[in-house]
């Protein structure tokens, strides 16, 4: 008697054809959290708990690149005024099109990782949550407002020359969600002698006719979008540790799944994860600890390949 093979689940069959991209389905139930919520303009301390607060600065400082005064938000871990003479490595978080430098706090972000340092699950680090308008964090064409260089020297510098840091590329971390996430990556790659590590959290890569205008022309845009700067020096892009995730039913899965393909045929060493879930708050919330779990231990990790030479 012949009994024919059961029939392949749902999750089953997503998960095998994500193998053949080198995708990664969690294997835990999605379950969105409470506190993921739409980020909303507003003080930081409506979105963090009060135990974090004699530890979260809100700061302003002078930016003579943009000619104007920005803030910005920073965490400091535990333990950190206990340890005057400590140096600790930093995450730079930027936010997406709809937000400002308070989204990831929503998101649960300062709150999440104060407890998994709280319980030695990662190492302490500082997290610096920028703001960047609705700029796409980079440095616009023509002699336009230069977003990127603002991040990559003026927000490091500040940050480097009021606290305590170790100030080298191998423990100094960018990432981004949606625009942020495009941000983090081009950050990365124009600036790798600045940072040493990227994840880009469901990224948002645009062909040249749906970019702003401030992109400029078409070789402006391939030099300030992840794929035209992998495509230009993959020699660069293999000196970051990188990370990319993605909702399965996120409507810009079809371009990250092509950056990373693009990524493999060049063989630039990446992380690539696949969740259910779309472009939501809800989806972002739900991964922090994930995300987490990537930075901590890249941060304390090894040496990542030197940055090429200007």
């Amino acid at each position: 008697m012949v009994t024919a093979a059961p029939r392949p689940t749902r999750r089953q069959a997503l998960a095998a054809a994500l193998r053949t991209l080198g995708g990664i389905i969690a294997e835990r139930a999605f379950l969105p959290p409470a506190r993921a919520r739409a980020a909303a303009p507003g003080e930081l301390a409506s979105v963090a708990p009060p135990s974090l607060w004699p530890r979260t600065q809100q700061r302003t400082f002078q930016s003579e690149l943009l000619s104007r005064v920005m803030p910005y938000s920073v965490y400091v871990p535990p333990g950190y005024e206990a340890a005057p003479s400590a140096r600790y490595p930093v995450l730079y978080m930027l936010h997406g099109l709809g937000g400002d430098y308070t989204e990831w706090a929503h998101y649960g972000l300062l709150a999440e990782a104060d407890r998994l340092m709280r319980r030695g699950e990662i190492a302490p680090f500082l997290i610096v949550l920028p703001e960047g308008d609705r700029a796409y964090w980079v440095d616009h064409a023509d002699g336009g407002l230069a977003w990127g260089s603002y991040v990559a020297r003026e927000v490091v510098a500040e940050i480097d020359g009021r606290f305590r840091t170790r100030a080298d590329r191998a423990h100094r971390a960018i990432g981004g969600v949606s625009m942020g996430a495009h941000g983090a990556l081009q950050l990365a790659l124009n600036f790798p002698g600045t940072f040493g590590i990227v994840g880009a959290h469901t990224p948002v890569l645009r062909a040249y006719t749906e970019a702003p205008p401030y992109f400029g022309s078409p070789a402006y845009f391939a030099a300030h979008t992840p794929v035209g700067l992998v495509r230009r020096s993959p020699a660069a892009a293999r000196t970051l540790v990188i990370w990319i995730d993605i909702g399965l039913q996120d409507g810009w899965f079809p371009q990250a799944a092509s950056f990373h393909e693009e990524l493999l045929a060049l063989r630039v060493p990446h992380e690539w994860h696949v969740y259910p879930g779309g472009h939501t708050g809800l989806y972002w919330g739900a991964h922090i600890e994930d995300y987490l779990h990537f930075y901590g231990p890249a941060l304390e990790g090894a040496e990542p390949p030197p940055a090429p030479r200007a």
